[in-house]
């Protein structure tokens, strides 16, 4: 049996994807493999296993052969990182591998998933939106939330929703959207940031409802009816869960290096 670690303290879908492109070579490779996963800024306990936590474990343990630390084939899985300058079939094809490991192989087989509401939006037409702010502009200037509103109203000049949702990491962006959305804006209680630095530097209690919380969020953006999206890792794994063509990124200046 292989055993992958991942110890890398990034955000927590950077490293998940991380992981997922191993799983992913194992998995071609008909090779078994156990996953341990190490981040302490979504964990209170010292070395505790987060894909235990919150993923699902393919294979029961047996003794290891191979050890791989943070060692993945992550470019040859998910081309140009996650879709540097390309348009979103490209984009689309490229996740399609990845979204059918994470059904065929049960990934998300866990409580936290099994217990989100699939019903949240409970039949409302629903537009998603996701704004990532806080430290994402090292990757590029952030969108301004004048041009993401921009974005909301030219989507509207050609569809119709009864509700918006939001998921953003930053409180000046949700204040911007609760003024000018009103009634029509949906979004959850998770925890956002007021500067520059990213919710998981910022050294909050109780890291691993932070992990909760994200993940909650981006499934419930996958369930919206169409998405218009920020570049980054959160938005990746929420179209693999969901994946479909109704999305649009709106910032493709964005550049991962």
């Amino acid at each position: 049996m292989n055993k992958l670690i991942i110890n890398r303290n990034c955000g927590f879908f950077s490293d998940f994807l991380t992981l997922l492109a191993g799983i992913m070579y194992f998995n071609d490779n008909n090779q078994k493999f156990n996953v341990e996963w190490v981040n302490h800024m979504y964990s209170d306990l010292p070395n505790e296993n987060l894909y235990d936590k919150f993923f699902k474990q393919v294979y029961d343990i047996e003794p290891v052969t191979l050890t791989f630390l943070n060692l993945t084939p992550y470019g040859y899985y998910f081309p140009e990182a996650i879709g540097n300058g390309l348009d979103e079939l490209t984009i689309l094809n490229n996740l399609k591998k990845p979204s059918q490991t994470l059904i065929d192989l049960k990934l998300t087989d866990n409580i936290i998933f099994n217990n989100i509401d699939k019903n949240y939006f409970k039949g409302l037409k629903t537009l998603g939106v996701q704004k990532r702010g806080t430290d994402h502009s090292i990757h590029g200037a952030l969108l301004s939330d004048e041009i993401i509103l921009s974005n909301i109203n030219d989507e509207f000049k050609h569809n119709s929703y009864d509700k918006i949702y939001l998921m953003t990491d930053d409180n000046n962006s949700l204040n911007f959207f609760k003024k000018e959305l009103g009634d029509t804006l949906i979004h959850t209680e998770s925890r956002r940031g007021d500067s520059n630095v990213g919710l998981h530097f910022s050294n909050l209690s109780n890291k691993s409802k932070l992990a909760e919380e994200v993940i909650i969020d981006s499934i419930l953006l996958s369930l919206t009816d169409f998405k218009l999206v920020s570049r980054s890792n959160v938005s990746t794994f929420s179209l693999l869960y969901n994946l479909n063509e109704n999305f649009k990124y709106m910032d493709k200046h964005i550049h991962y290096r």
